[in-house]
């Protein structure tokens, strides 16, 4: 235990602990002058050896409560048996020092006083020094917690950057497939399709690297994107596309209401006896919150949708950005697929 307690020592004893005992000699220097009737200049050798020797035990008491009692037993919360080894502590100083004092000044006249003024001056130097490790120790752990959440800060984008470098050849995949069918049928929209999917992709290439775009740039990629497919689908698809309340400069992250979009519209039915239909609507009245839904109809020969892969990456890009702040919800009732998204901004 005592080479730990050197070991321990001789890490911590570094220049504040130097500069804080010259402090120390310094105020006990002033304050023995003041409390006893005598100048600086008339202490000899006998005196001078006592006062150092004072310093030492006061040194003593103040290690032993900082890397002995405090670790071991106030931070353990055994609070009752700190403050027993404490105050015996303060005696064993008290004590040390009233055998030196005989011994090299041969004792006080009012040994009561003595022993009073001795018990305030350890308490004071035990109670500063307390103060000062907790408040180092509160520092040094508010660093831990700052870098900490660094490394989970660096942690998250790393993931959402791999995961939105996902999302980007899914989207592109998906829409040149259809691109593809229409060349097949040498469809008269393939041209204009070509030249919207271009404004689409210089949104995904040049603006939706960064981590947050306004929700209206959003908005009017997914404008571009929704007439895109109904080019591709023909009058026989009705889509309506809302956008109710004004706050739309709302930061958000890029791409992230895509998944949603593209399911609705592969998924929903596109047999033109069914009535097909997709709904979009984004309730943007509050400034601190986006409620977004999107339902379709689809073929009731369909067992149902299953969460591919557009919607697991959705889910773990809102599970990063947004924890505990989103609900999502998706429903299917009577031949109608709904998801309804609720996310807080605050």
């Amino acid at each position: 235990m005592l080479k730990a307690l050197f070991e321990s020592i001789k890490r911590n004893f570094i220049i504040p602990h130097i500069l804080f005992w010259m402090a120390s000699i310094v105020f006990f220097a002033v304050a023995l002058v003041y409390t006893r009737d005598f100048s600086i200049s008339a202490i000899d050798l006998t005196t001078a050896i006592s006062f150092f020797i004072t310093i030492v035990y006061l040194a003593l008491a103040v290690y032993i409560n900082l890397l002995w009692l405090l670790p071991s037993f106030f931070k353990r919360r055994r609070f009752l048996l700190f403050t027993g080894l404490e105050i015996a502590n303060i005696f064993g100083f008290v004590l040390l020092n009233y055998f030196t004092s005989n011994a090299f000044e041969g004792g006080h006249t009012n040994v009561r006083n003595e022993a009073i003024a001795e018990i305030i001056l350890v308490t004071i130097f035990l109670v500063v020094t307390t103060l000062l490790k907790f408040m180092r120790d509160s520092i040094a752990l508010q660093d831990a917690e700052i870098r900490v959440k660094e490394a989970e800060r660096q942690k998250i984008e790393a993931e959402l950057k791999a995961l939105k470098s996902q999302v980007n050849p899914h989207f592109f995949f998906n829409t040149l497939n259809s691109l593809y069918s229409l060349s097949l049928d040498k469809s008269e929209t393939a041209p204009e399709m070509i030249l919207k999917l271009s404004d689409l992709m210089r949104y995904v290439i040049y603006e939706a690297k960064d981590s947050k775009v306004p929700l209206g740039k959003q908005l009017e990629f997914l404008r571009s994107y929704v007439y895109l497919e109904q080019l591709r689908f023909g009058a026989g698809l009705k889509v309506e596309f809302t956008v109710k309340g004004g706050h739309s400069s709302v930061p958000v992250e890029p791409l992230l209401f895509i998944a949603f979009v593209e399911n609705a519209f592969k998924h929903g039915s596109h047999n033109p006896q069914s009535n097909p239909f997709i709904n979009i609507l984004f309730d943007l009245e509050e400034p601190d919150r986006i409620h977004f839904t999107v339902m379709n109809n689809h073929d009731p020969r369909e067992e149902g949708h299953e969460e591919g892969f557009g919607l697991l990456n959705v889910r773990k890009r809102l599970d990063l950005l947004y924890p505990g702040k989103y609900i999502l919800e998706i429903s299917e009732d009577s031949g109608v697929y709904r998801v309804d998204l609720n996310i807080d901004l605050k």
